[in-house]
């Protein structure tokens, strides 16, 4: 089994990026206490305005799954995308 990496680049709304990065960072810290969680960093690029990047490690598919089908999960993006124009997401295995 291979470590699942995620990186979600969001594009906010004029205005919204402080509190959308005051929601990511409370989903962060929220995902790091589950197990199989290894990474979850928020950061500003440098040079994009309005964009902020959410960067996962999980230990495998299956912690990957066991937190997706927390309760409230879908909800949760639903909330974060509220305040979004743009996402894109790229997941893949670490090689």
């Amino acid at each position: 089994m291979s470590d699942i990496a995620i990186i979600v680049e969001y594009q906010v709304k004029p205005g919204g990026l402080e509190e959308q990065e005051r929601r990511l960072l409370a989903t962060a810290k929220q995902c790091l206490q589950e197990d199989g969680c290894f990474r979850m960093e928020v950061f500003r690029p440098i040079g994009q305005d309005n964009t902020l990047v959410l960067s996962e490690l999980w230990r495998d598919e299956a912690a990957l799954e066991v937190h997706r089908s927390q309760p409230g999960h879908a909800e949760q993006h639903e909330h974060m995308d509220e305040l979004c124009t743009g996402k894109r997401v790229l997941r893949g295995v670490v090689v």
